[in-house]
């Protein structure tokens, strides 16, 4: 939610970036299937206890995550399953990373589980509320990209367990906000 203000700000970078790709050919379901290996590779390196260097891929994989639907719209291919494809490989890097944290004993890994059940359930409420007809439920102070900012920073300075515990609190915080925004515009 942080983030959302700063995303027209770099509209225009994004646009730069993709037009080269969108003339080569490239799809937006490419490129998110791109962002689902460099995300996979930063767990990998999470694993391997290498903080830095899985930050870094990190914040490849997330620029690289900003690309798929700005690419999509560009060039007119915002597809259903293209937004569906885009979610379900979020939660896979989500949980991936959350788990490379853990195994890689840089955090505890029963906060690192509160941490994934509560990023889960900030995407489930919004989702379930959506249907409900709640209209957009993007609200809350740690959306995916504020969770994933805080794992990448706190990587890179070697203390990525203070961004476990920053992002299990914060995401259960924002689990609960979406809860009461969501009983507010769907009470009868």
């Amino acid at each position: 939610m942080v983030l959302n203000r700063y995303r027209e700000n770099v509209k225009g970078y994004l646009e730069a970036i993709v037009r080269p790709l969108a003339r080569a050919g490239v799809t937006p379901n490419q490129i998110t299937v791109l962002g689902l290996l460099i995300s996979l590779t930063g767990a990998y390196f999470f694993y391997r206890g290498e903080q830095v260097i899985a930050a870094l891929v990190l914040l490849l994989g997330s620029l690289v995550d900003a690309l798929d639907g700005t690419l999509a719209r560009l060039t007119g291919k915002t597809s259903r399953f293209g937004a569906f494809l885009d979610s379900t490989f979020d939660r896979i890097s989500d949980g991936a990373v959350l788990f490379g944290i853990a195994l890689g004993n840089l955090a505890d890994w029963r906060v690192a589980f509160i941490a994934f059940m509560g990023s889960y359930l900030v995407s489930y409420e919004r989702c379930r509320a959506e249907l409900a007809g709640s209209g957009r439920l993007a609200v809350g102070i740690a959306e995916r990209a504020e969770r994933l900012l805080i794992i990448i920073i706190t990587a890179l300075f070697g203390h990525v367990e203070y961004g476990i515990y920053a992002v299990a609190v914060l995401a259960w915080v924002t689990v609960l906000q979406r809860l009461y925004a969501a009983y507010q515009r769907l009470k009868e």
